[in-house]
């Protein structure tokens, strides 16, 4: 586990466990968003520079994992398109008998 700025990612793991926690004790829903700004509050509320950093830090690596996800799933839809652009496969997905 490396240290940077105070902070382990054990903190940052533990910022976004308790987000999570937060928010199902509210009720609400679970979402990205949701667990973003949940973050992102806990992270204005705090006295603490190192628990602080955590969150922001557990923000940067929740928005880089959609991001990397996004481009993955934008890739494939690419590669899906030019398949059916292609001609190949053409029927493989024809429901008609």
């Amino acid at each position: 586990m490396s240290k940077d700025n105070g902070f382990t990612q054990q903190h940052v793991d533990d910022m976004i466990g308790e987000a999570v926690i937060i928010l199902l004790k509210t009720g609400g829903p679970i979402t990205t968003t949701e667990l973003l700004n949940q973050l992102s509050n806990m992270a204005k509320k705090t006295s603490n520079p190192q628990r602080a950093e955590a969150c922001l830090q557990g923000i940067y690596e929740i928005k880089q994992s959609i991001s990397k996800n996004y481009q993955k799933r934008s890739q494939f839809l690419k590669n899906q398109s030019l398949i059916f652009e292609s001609g190949t496969h053409r029927y493989q997905y024809d429901t008609k008998h």
